[in-house]
């Protein structure tokens, strides 16, 4: 399978998660000048912005390692162009949600299986913010 097909069966998997918690899906793969949120979600507190990291037994780097200050920063950006046109008095939660998983076929059909699913939440320290406030 492609990068494109892991990563979508990724974010089901994480949205899955989220969705049986009770959040309400907003927003999928927003995208700005700036970056893409893979996820944005709400409930009744938090206006969650999710970014989703899958790995195969493939890759050459896992999902936390692969969250650089930079990247941070770009769906930082990208949420506050989101929450300036969003009407919601919610507060703001960054996530980071790593999966393990492998593809296999399942009744002559390629499906994603997912070993491991982490979800970080607050995953973004105050370093990110460093030059916003």
């Amino acid at each position: 399978m492609n990068i494109g097909a892991t990563g979508g069966a990724g974010e089901d998997a994480a949205l899955e998660v989220y969705m049986e918690k009770g959040f309400e899906l907003l927003e999928r793969n927003f995208q700005t000048r700036y970056g893409e949120i893979d996820l944005i979600l709400k409930d009744d507190r938090y206006l969650v912005f999710v970014e989703v990291k899958t790995r195969t037994p493939h890759s050459h780097m896992g999902g936390v390692a692969a969250m650089t200050r930079a990247k941070k920063q770009k769906i930082f950006k990208t949420a506050l162009i989101y929450m300036k046109s969003a009407k919601f008095n919610l507060q703001p939660r960054f996530d980071m949600v790593d999966i393990a998983g492998h593809w296999t076929v399942f009744e002559e059909e390629e499906v994603f299986v997912t070993d491991r699913l982490t979800v970080y939440k607050n995953a973004f320290g105050s370093e990110v913010y460093d030059g916003f406030i």
